[in-house]
């Protein structure tokens, strides 16, 4: 029996951005797990945040279900990843349990020591930003390891809200009725969601994974039948978003782009989500040129540099302005000009201007180009030369983009290797300023996406011997996930060497709990 999906199914996540699954697996262990949560919440020291499964590492058996696998490998890839970040999220009861908030509330009141936000968002990546996708290559999955009825307040999502720009007036909200023990909700990265009301007394809790694509899609990874754009027979959202469909399928599908009849230039940018996902997805290449100048005219506005909010006192605080317009660097998630989408779905025919801009000094420009060009990944010499150029920039918001475009490319990263190394070894001194309150640096950015690189080249042409050698020189940097990530291409390279080298990393570093301390019974 295979357990990849389906073509309605593949249809159904596109239009909405998720799919509800179940998990084939013993009831019990939803028990077992939701037992063990309880008990490392409520009785241990600390939040377990990223370690929560190497605290119950039964949450593996669900992830490596067939169902949950299989699903993943449709829409991710067969050599999809387990993202190092996790978290747990907890709902406590509120302590007024009469009144009742419409599903679309806007930020009900959560219980005291609650860890869940209630306001309608899309998550920030973690811990710094990149680019919201309108492909589907960052999932999340909401993990219900517990019964949780509507009064004990389950993640509410926005249906198709994963193709907006940022959260707007609430549509095609979901407040599923009958979450039931196991349940699994598989989600594109960028959906608009938000936890909702406890009105029960006892905690609710869900444990969020994030998943990510290593490879762009040359096949279909799914059971397909089918290789027409079908509409689903039923949206929950009320409008129709068929051009913006059809290209994320014949992308899934590894197709080139199909030109279109040409697009309202005016909607681009528009606050209205599905007047200008239609503008996106309609431009054809005899407009080509006039993105590009879209694109261009955005130099000298400083869109690099972070708008960050203030306080009531007007003190800048760390903490990005995420609805601000016009577009701009934003720590939370980067929402590149529509212009930039508009370009990466036209395809390979728009790569000769959108590498003129890359030649441009105007970092917020030079960002839109490599952004699509990253979108459309195609990996042609003149692509890789310029991006492995932009390598060297002295932004690291340059850097950052270059590398995820770099990612995905399925090219030959040779010539880009000694300069992969250099920013995983060596200190940037100007990239040191704390980004966010977590304290993370523009630097340990650079080097989670230079890993997440390497990752990606193993299933590709890259020598991986070169490839190993780099890896193993950071499996004691200070950022928790780039070893995480490093542990995991060395895997993957198989080599005895990779193999060992591996496994003494988690020799050393494995998670022993046998002498955690929990509250004394007595």
């Amino acid at each position: 029996m295979s357990y990849l999906l389906n073509d309605d199914q593949v249809h159904d996540f596109i239009a909405n951005g998720f799919l509800r699954l179940e998990p084939d697996v013993a009831e019990a262990l939803h028990n077992n797990i939701a037992r063990d949560i309880e008990f490392a919440i409520e009785k241990e020291n600390g939040s377990y945040g990223n370690n929560i499964v190497s605290r119950v590492p039964a949450l593996w058996d669900i992830i490596r279900s067939r169902r949950i696998d299989g699903a993943l490998k449709s829409l991710l890839g067969p050599n999809y990843y387990v993202h190092p970040h996790r978290a747990i999220h907890i709902n406590r009861p509120v302590e007024d349990k009469t009144t009742i908030y419409p599903d679309d509330f806007d930020g009900p009141p959560m219980g005291k020591g609650s860890m869940a936000g209630s306001g309608w968002h899309q998550d920030a990546q973690s811990p710094l930003s990149r680019a919201r996708h309108h492909l589907p290559k960052f999932l999340i999955g909401f993990y219900f390891p517990h019964d949780a009825p509507p009064e004990m307040g389950p993640t509410r999502i926005q249906a198709g809200s994963h193709l907006f720009a940022h959260p707007v007036e609430p549509s095609g909200v979901l407040a599923p009725k009958d979450v039931k023990a196991g349940t699994f909700f598989l989600v594109h990265f960028d959906m608009v969601h938000a936890g909702f009301t406890n009105r029960t007394e006892l905690t609710r809790y869900m444990v969020k994974f994030v998943f990510t694509r290593v490879e762009s899609p040359t096949e279909p990874s799914w059971n397909c039948k089918n290789r027409n754009w079908q509409k689903p027979k039923k949206t929950i959202i009320d409008y129709n978003a068929e051009p913006a469909w059809k290209y994320i399928w014949n992308w899934m599908l590894g197709s080139p782009a199909i030109n279109q009849e040409g697009a309202d230039l005016m909607a681009l940018n528009s606050l209205n989500q599905p007047e200008r996902l239609e503008s996106i997805y309609l431009c054809n290449t005899d407009q080509i040129n006039v993105l590009a100048e879209q694109i261009s005219a955005l130099a000298g506005s400083g869109n690099h540099n972070r708008l960050l909010a203030k306080d009531a006192d007007g003190n800048t605080i760390p903490r990005d302005d995420s609805r601000g317009y016009p577009r701009r660097w934003n720590e939370r998630a980067i929402v590149y000009d529509d212009a930039a989408y508009a370009l990466a779905a036209i395809g390979e025919a728009a790569i000769p201007a959108l590498l003129k801009l890359t030649d441009e000094e105007d970092p917020w420009v030079i960002m839109n180009a490599t952004f699509a060009l990253g979108e459309i990944g195609q990996p042609s010499d003149g692509v890789e030369t310029a991006l492995v150029h932009l390598l060297d920039h002295p932004l690291q918001q340059v850097v950052r983009q270059t590398l995820d475009s770099l990612a995905l490319m399925n090219c030959d990263l040779e010539l880009a290797l000694p300069k992969i190394e250099h920013l995983l070894t060596h200190t940037n001194p100007e990239w040191q300023t704390k980004e966010v309150q977590r304290g993370w640096t523009g630097e340990d950015q650079v080097r989670l996406n230079a890993v997440f690189t390497l990752l990606s080249a193993v299933e590709g042409p890259t020598n991986n011997m070169a490839i190993e050698d780099i890896l193993t020189q950071i499996l004691n940097d200070r950022n928790g996930y780039v070893p995480a990530v490093a542990t995991e291409a060395l895997a993957r390279i198989g080599s005895v060497s990779a193999s060992q080298t591996a496994l003494r990393y988690l020799q050393e570093r494995r998670l022993d709990d046998a002498l955690r301390s929990w509250e004394k019974p007595f």
